[in-house]
């Protein structure tokens, strides 16, 4: 099996790490998707729709589908479920990106997650964090998210790790507070550091 070079790209919550992967994906590079993975997996993977529901209760699944919102508001109010919930998720996300990247080929793979640092994600080589100022955070999300409070979004802000931190532990960190355009150029610059 080959081995990729995995570039992790992380980031709070609004600071645009999901766009800037967009435009790696632009330029012809294979992007995994940790957030999404994990979703379908939680919808499909039988075994782990079971333990799911053993953990949460029936509402954690809507029509045989996964009530997300619901499972939300359950794990940000307890922290215990919410790492019983991640020890269930995260062995699996991580087993379908080794599957992923074996079958991507590529020599270079880029990963996004918001937890690589949380998690201390042992397959990143390279890791880059995107910030941005709150105020730019906080309207992304009301613009992709309306149903989110501003006071909602301000509590998920504070319970994810500061820029400061992101900054000691991160090999690059592109700041994202303006438009698309100005973007692309922090893309080209990020891919000529790790390419």
């Amino acid at each position: 099996m080959k081995t990729s070079k995995v570039i992790c790209i992380t980031g709070g919550i609004g600071s645009g790490k999901s766009t800037l992967c967009q435009l790696i994906e632009s330029r012809g590079y294979s992007v995994y998707y940790s957030d999404q993975r994990a979703k379908l997996l939680m919808n499909s993977q039988h075994n782990l729709v079971q333990s799911i529901t053993d953990l949460i209760g029936e509402s954690a699944y809507e029509s045989g589908t996964l009530n997300s919102s619901f499972i939300a508001d359950c794990i940000f109010k307890q922290k215990d479920l919410k790492l019983e919930l991640e020890s269930l998720v995260h062995p699996l996300v991580k087993e379908d990106f080794l599957i992923w990247c074996n079958e991507s080929g590529d020599e270079i793979v880029f990963k996004e997650s918001a937890l690589v640092l949380e998690t201390k994600d042992k397959n990143c080589h390279f890791i880059v964090s995107v910030i941005a100022d709150e105020n730019t955070r906080i309207e992304r999300v009301k613009k992709r998210s309306p149903e989110i409070s501003e006071s909602r979004i301000k509590e998920i802000i504070s319970t994810q790790y500061a820029d400061q931190f992101r900054e000691k532990h991160s090999h690059l960190i592109i700041e994202n507070n303006g438009k698309v355009d100005e973007l692309e150029v922090k893309v080209d610059y990020l891919l000529s550091k790790v390419i």
